[in-house]
C-alpha cells in the first residue's frame, strides 16, 4: 500500500500558523464582554534590549529641587488669585446629596484585641520630640481622615497584603473604598478588590520609559503607570464585595492632565452621566464625583488626555492606596515627576508612605548591600520632599528560600538578615520608621510554613492573598499597638479633667451652702448628696 506524503501540507500549515501568530501582533487591545484582551507580541523576546529591559534610575536631587521650586511658585500664585490666573484645578459633580459623616470615635478597648496580636513592633528612629510616626498615630487616635501610600513591587501586586491591611484598618478606624486604581496597566493581572476594564488607551510603564513619548515620559506619578487617550478611550471601574467596606463608596476622584481643551464623560452606576469641559493646561486636574458609587466609567469625547487613574473613598477613616510596580526595586521613584507628586499630595494629602522593596535584589549568600542602603536613603529623601507631611515606614524584606544546589527541595537564600540590617540602617540614618517583615513571617514559621499552608507560591519567594492576609494582620497589629497606648494616655487625661471638673463643681455647691469644700475628696461622685445637717 502506497503511503501518502504529507510534507507539503505540514509546511503550508506551519506557514499559516506563523502568519496568523505574527498577524495577531497588529490587532490592538480590545474590550470584549467586559474583559480586556491585550495585544499579542510574539516577537517581544527578539526586540532590542533597550526596549524590553527595565529602566535603572539614578537619584537626581538637583532636578527634584528645581521641579519643587516651580510647584511652590505655582502654589503661591494660585493662593493670590486661583480663579483668574489659571484654569480650574478641580471639577466637581454632586450626583447624590450626602449627609456629612460624623467623625469616627475610637477607644483603647476597640483596638485592644488587635494590638495584643502584635508580635513585631514598629521601630521608630525619628529623633524629633514628637516624631512623624507619633503625629500619624495621633491623627488616627483623634478620628481624623488619614491617607496611606503603600509603594512596592510584585510582592503587593493585585492588592496582595494591602487589601487585607486596608480591611483591618477600615474595620478599626472607619473608611470605605479601595483607594487609588490606575486607569490602565500594560499587562494582565488579577485584582479582587476592584474590577476594571479599559480600551483604546496607550498605556506606559515607568519601568520602560523609552516606550513613552517625551511629554509623557516626564509626567509619571508614583503609581508608575500613565495612560494617553483621545476620543473613544474609556475605562470602567466596578466595586467588589470581598470586604464590607469595598462594595460601595461615596466619592471618586479622577486624576488627569489635559494639555489641550478636551471633553470627557463620566457615568455613575451606568445610569447617570455628566460631561466635563476641561480647559487646556499643563498641570494636574482632579475630577471629583460625589454620590452612591458602585460603578464608574470615564470616556474621552474630544481632545487628548493623560489619565493616571481614579481613587475610590469616603469622608472619614482610612484610605490606603496600592502603588505596586512590577520589577521595581524602588529606584523608579527617581523617574517620577516631583512636581506631579507634590501636586497629587496637595490634592489627596498623604499621612504615611510605606516603602516595600528589596525582594528582587537579594542574591544567594550575599551580605554586603551598602549600595542599596545608600539608594534607599536617597529614596527616603525623595519621598520626604515630595510628601513633606507624611511619616515614612520602611518594610524589611520578606523571607525567601531558593532551590538547593542538589535540586532537591529548597534552602534559605542566606541573605535575608543581611539585607534587613541594611534596610534598618537606612531607616535609622534618615530618622524614619522600620518594620521587620521577615521576623513577622518567622513568628509564623517562615517561608516553608507559608508554602506548606498554601500561603505562598511554590517558588518560595512570592506570597499569595492568603499569605498577604497573615502579614497584613501582623502589620495592622503593629500599628494598633502604639495607637492603643496613645488612646490610653488620652483617656487617662480625660478622666483627670473630668475629676477636676467634678471637684470644681463640688466646690461651687459647697460655697453656695457655706460648707467647707475640703471635706470632699476629688473622687467624690458629683451625684452624691451633700450632708449639710438638714
Amino acid at each position: 500500500m502506497k503511503r501518502e506524503d504529507y510534507t507539503s501540507r505540514i509546511v503550508w500549515f506551519t506557514l499559516a500558523v506563523i502568519i496568523c501568530t505574527v498577524g495577531l501582533g497588529f490587532i490592538p487591545s480590545i474590550s470584549l464582554f467586559g474583559m480586556e484582551l491585550k495585544r499579542v507580541d510574539i516577537l517581544a523576546a527578539l526586540r532590542p534590549a533597550e526596549e524590553s529591559a527595565a529602566m535603572e534610575y539614578e537619584a537626581d536631587m538637583e532636578r527634584l529641587e528645581m521641579e519643587l521650586a516651580s510647584v511652590e511658585v505655582l502654589e503661591n500664585t494660585s493662593a493670590i488669585d486661583s480663579t483668574t490666573l489659571t484654569p480650574p484645578r478641580r471639577y466637581e459633580w454632586v450626583a447624590h446629596e450626602r449627609a456629612i459623616a460624623p467623625r469616627h470615635t475610637l477607644s483603647s478597648h476597640d483596638c485592644e484585641a488587635l494590638r495584643s496580636a502584635c508580635s513585631v513592633a514598629i521601630e521608630d528612629f525619628d529623633t524629633l520630640s514628637t516624631t512623624r510616626l507619633e503625629l500619624f498615630i495621633d491623627k488616627l487616635a483623634s478620628g481624623h481622615d488619614v491617607r496611606i501610600a503603600f509603594m512596592g513591587d510584585s510582592f503587593i501586586e493585585g492588592d496582595i497584603l494591602t487589601a487585607e491591611l486596608r480591611h483591618h484598618l477600615q474595620q478599626l478606624l472607619g473608611g470605605r473604598g479601595v483607594g487609588f486604581v490606575p486607569c490602565d496597566i500594560p499587562f494582565n493581572t488579577v485584582r479582587k478588590s476592584i474590577k476594571r476594564s479599559s480600551s483604546a488607551w496607550k498605556t506606559y510603564s515607568i519601568m520602560k520609559p523609552k516606550g513613552a513619548p517625551e511629554g509623557v515620559r516626564s509626567s509619571f506619578f508614583i503609581s508608575g503607570y500613565l495612560s494617553e487617550g483621545s476620543a473613544g478611550a474609556s475605562t470602567r471601574y466596578q466595586t467588589t464585595k470581598i470586604h464590607p467596606t469595598l462594595d460601595s463608596c461615596s466619592r471618586a476622584r479622577l486624576l488627569l492632565i489635559s494639555r489641550e481643551d478636551s471633553r470627557i464623560e463620566v457615568a455613575l452606576n451606568d445610569t447617570l452621566k455628566h460631561e466635563f469641559a476641561i480647559e487646556g493646561d499643563d498641570h494636574l486636574r482632579e475630577v471629583a464625583i460625589e454620590g452612591d458609587i458602585e460603578a464608574l466609567s470615564i470616556k474621552v469625547l474630544e481632545g487628548n488626555i493623560l489619565c493616571y487613574g481614579a481613587s475610590f473613598e469616603a469622608e472619614g477613616g482610612v484610605i490606603l492606596d496600592n502603588f505596586s510596580v512590577r520589577s521595581n526595586n524602588g529606584h523608579a521613584i527617581f523617574g517620577t515627576s516631583a512636581a506631579i507628586n507634590r501636586q497629587v499630595n496637595e490634592l489627596l494629602g498623604y499621612d504615611l508612605v510605606v516603602l516595600q522593596y528589596g525582594l528582587n535584589i537579594m542574591q544567594k549568600d550575599k551580605y554586603n548591600y551598602s549600595k542599596y542602603r545608600d539608594q534607599l536613603c536617597d529614596m527616603i529623601s525623595y519621598v520626604e520632599r515630595c510628601f513633606p507631611d507624611a511619616a515614612i515606614l520602611i518594610l524589611g524584606v520578606s523571607d525567601r528560600w531558593i532551590k538547593s544546589e542538589t535540586g532537591e527541595g529548597f534552602e534559605p537564600i542566606g541573605s535575608v538578615e543581611a539585607l534587613t540590617s541594611y534596610q534598618r540602617a537606612a531607616a535609622d540614618s534618615l530618622g524614619v520608621a522600620f518594620w521587620d517583615t521577615a521576623k513577622a513571617m518567622a513568628m509564623m514559621g517562615g517561608m516553608p510554613a507559608f508554602v506548606e499552608r498554601g500561603w505562598a507560591a511554590k517558588d518560595h519567594t512570592h506570597i499569595n492573598f492568603a499569605g498577604g492576609g497573615r502579614i497584613a494582620y501582623a502589620m495592622a497589629a503593629a500599628i494598633a499597638s502604639p495607637l492603643y497606648s496613645r488612646l490610653q494616655e488620652l483617656e487617662s487625661e480625660q478622666r483627670r479633667l473630668r475629676a477636676m471638673e467634678e471637684q470644681r463643681a463640688l466646690r461651687n455647691i459647697a460655697t453656695m451652702h457655706n460648707i467647707d469644700s475640703s471635706l470632699y475628696h476629688i473622687a467624690t461622685p458629683i451625684s452624691q448628696p451633700l450632708n449639710n445637717g438638714e
